[in-house]
C-alpha cells in the first residue's frame, strides 16, 4: 500500500558529515599551490624556463630529475601554445 496520489512523503534534509580539520602541512601545502599557479601565469607570460624551474622547486622542494624534466616539458608546450606555435 503506498501514498494516496497527490499527498507527498516528507523527507528528511540530507546532510553532509563535517569535514575533518585540516592539518598544518595541508594547509601549508595549499598555500605553497596556490602562490605556485598565481606564479605560473605570470611566469609563462613574461619570463623565461630559469623562472620557472625555480618556481617549481620552491613548490616542491623534493623533486626528483626526472619530474622536473616532465614539469619543464609542460612549460615549454604552454608556451609555444601561448605563442600560437602548437
Amino acid at each position: 500500500m503506498g501514498w494516496p496520489l497527490g499527498m507527498a512523503r516528507k523527507q528528511k534534509p540530507m546532510t553532509k558529515p563535517p569535514k575533518p580539520p585540516k592539518t598544518d602541512e595541508q594547509r601549508e601545502a595549499e598555500r605553497r599551490r596556490r602562490e605556485f599557479a598565481d606564479k605560473l601565469e605570470l611566469i609563462v607570460e613574461n619570463l623565461g624556463e630559469d623562472d620557472f624551474v625555480s618556481a617549481v622547486k620552491g613548490y616542491k622542494p623534493d623533486i626528483t630529475k626526472e619530474e622536473l624534466q616532465e614539469w619543464v616539458m609542460r612549460f615549454r608546450a604552454a608556451v609555444r601554445e601561448k605563442r600560437g606555435l602548437y
